[in-house]
């Protein structure tokens, strides 16, 4: 049977990146690193901030094309209310009147060239800690791809110290296995972290005494492969790390368990059934996009049992396809707590945006509207109308 023309392009677009992707796939591994610490370890400049050391450090990296931001700056403060030393490192120098906000906010600064996106920063932050990462009760790593905390959610600080694992993360990506969306009904919601591609997302983890003294997790940040590759990024830093803990036998688990997902929705009423499906996030995956077209308007969980079934299958499979945090961010945050909200999702395309301008609408308070503008703010520079859906 002939493949539908967009599964067509798609795979030709990902046999073209493979291709193209290859020569310079081998220079990061056998080049890149070691040509960046010996040129550009002039470039890194490391300032102390005004707070203090202590036993908890969370390492917090931005990339501040529109300056430091408000969100940013509420995020360090419940850093250090929670308890943690801010490191901030930021991946575009900082006008001097940002400088003197963050060094106010963080115990130590860095500025970097911007090689290697997140992990390139974090990697130079833990190198530079260097012994005196072993003396940590715990290490926290996070980044600005999402506003954190959202107003009256759940102490994720907290809930990952509480699992009392070595590597606890927000959440866990493709650890179901995946069908394609127009076999959505086939989906089986089976854990297995033994996928290839199973992860903890790397947007907030919190690293144990047990990793943090382990010579061969230090040794894994020093020969990290940096690259100027999304994708490789992922599956060497994301992918790589959460490969390397299980290996090792470090325990690991994150503050949501994707497990539960089924039972949530079970336990939502129809009309909620309706809207999370309308409401799906799905970044650029177009047989997702097609589906909430051409296939969800069609159905409707108060009409019929076979409906509602179908709907959630249909949040189940684009859930496995591309990530809770990604596909399901009003649920998350609603019924679960979850203060994570992805800002990918308001540049990628306008549909997502739409939503998301939606969401962020409803969400309380003083914070709520800072979320709200940053959000406009991203829409325009995108061109999007500021009209929501």
């Amino acid at each position: 049977m002939a493949l539908p023309f967009w599964k067509l392009k798609r795979e030709l677009s990902r046999f073209w990146r493979q291709l193209c992707g290859a020569p310079l796939s081998l220079y990061d591994r056998l080049t890149a690193t070691w040509l960046y610490d010996r040129r550009h370890a002039k470039d890194i400049l490391i300032r102390d901030g005004d707070l203090p050391l202590g036993n908890k450090v969370a390492i917090f990296l931005i990339f501040p094309r529109n300056g430091l931001l408000q969100s940013q700056k509420t995020g360090l403060q419940y850093l250090t209310n929670n308890g943690y030393a801010p490191f901030v490192v930021s991946n575009l120098p900082l006008s001097p009147d940002d400088e003197r906000d963050i060094l106010s906010l963080c115990w130590r600064y860095m500025q970097r060239p911007n090689v290697g996106y997140d992990f390139g920063g974090y990697r130079d932050a833990f190198l530079s800690l260097g012994d005196e990462a072993e003396t940590l009760e715990r290490l926290v790593f996070i980044n600005d791809s999402s506003w954190f905390p959202l107003p009256q959610s759940r102490n994720w600080l907290q809930e990952a110290e509480t699992l009392g694992v070595d590597y606890a993360a927000a959440a866990a990506s493709f650890a179901i296995p995946r069908v394609p969306m127009d076999a959505f009904r086939a989906i089986k919601w089976d854990y297995d972290p033994s996928l290839r591609n199973f992860h903890y997302a790397f947007y907030a983890l919190s690293v144990g005494p047990e990793l943090l003294r382990d010579r061969k997790f230090h040794r894994y940040g020093d020969r990290y492969a940096l690259s100027a590759d999304k994708n490789e990024v992922v599956r060497r830093g994301d992918i790589g790390l959460t490969r390397f803990v299980l290996k090792h036998g470090f325990s690991h688990g994150a503050t949501y368990d994707l497990r539960d997902l089924p039972e949530a929705l079970a336990a939502c009423s129809d009309k909620e059934i309706n809207q999370i499906a309308r409401e799906i996030t799905y970044l650029d995956d177009l047989s997702t996009e097609t589906m909430l077209r051409t296939v969800v308007p069609e159905l409707d969980a108060t009409r019929s049992a076979g409906d509602r079934q179908d709907l959630i299958s249909f949040i189940l499979t684009a859930t496995a396809r591309i990530g809770v945090s990604y596909v399901l961010p009003e649920l998350l945050y609603r019924k679960h707590g979850f203060p994570f909200l992805k800002k990918s999702l308001a540049s990628i395309n306008k549909q997502n945006s739409d939503t998301m301008m939606a969401i962020a609408g409803r969400l309380p308070g003083t914070e709520g509207r800072i979320i709200e503008e940053e959000l406009h703010q991203i829409r325009r520079q995108k061109g999007y109308a500021d009209t929501t859906v």
